[in-house]
């Protein structure tokens, strides 16, 4: 069977509000941890803020961890396992990281998430947004579109429980259908 693959994405440190950046931080860094203990490769940009702490998370609890830092090997965070490179310097997220990825869950953020956003609606990647995080932001733009695939959780452990549920609902789905 293959292996879950979670996206994570919100914005660098510098761009989050200061007032929220331990909430964000560590409920990146405790989404992490809980995908990896659960087996779960974790995807995400590799730069700092939300994807260094949710890498971190991955990589201290055993998990396997992507980025896709551009065209440059060794530019993403340490706590990186594996790096996809490609010849987009900025974005690469959009389709290397988007694409890949099972499920999104979603901090919102600066343009590279809205730009993430675009492309995962474009695909119907199931988004999973964390209520005390988004506070009604992302749900108010997913709400008019009825049929599109948003969930949205209370917590960091709700946001990790729902996008496991969607993911191995997805891969289950593959296995049957001998799309595997």
């Amino acid at each position: 069977m293959r292996k879950i693959q979670i996206g994570i994405i919100g914005p660098e440190e510098q761009n989050i509000p200061a007032e929220k950046r331990e909430l964000f931080l560590s409920s990146a860094y405790t989404i992490g941890k809980r995908l990896a203990e659960n087996d779960v490769i974790v995807f995400t940009g590799g730069c700092s803020g939300i994807a260094e702490y949710s890498s971190r998370g991955a990589f201290e609890a055993g998990g396997i961890t992507v980025a896709t830092p551009g065209p440059e090997r060794g530019t993403s965070v340490k706590s990186t396992t594996i790096e996809i490179c490609t010849s987009i310097n900025v974005g690469d997220f959009v389709f290397a990281g988007t694409l890949s990825s099972d499920v999104l869950i979603v901090f919102p953020g600066d343009a590279g998430t809205i730009a993430e956003l675009a492309i995962a609606y474009r695909y119907r990647k199931p988004l999973v947004l964390i209520k005390s995080i988004s506070e009604g932001i992302l749900e108010n733009i997913f709400e008019k579109i009825s049929d599109y695939p948003v969930f949205v959780a209370a917590d960091a452990e709700e946001a990790v429980n729902k996008s496991l549920e969607i993911a191995r609902e997805k891969l289950n789905n593959l296995e049957q259908n001998g799309d595997d």
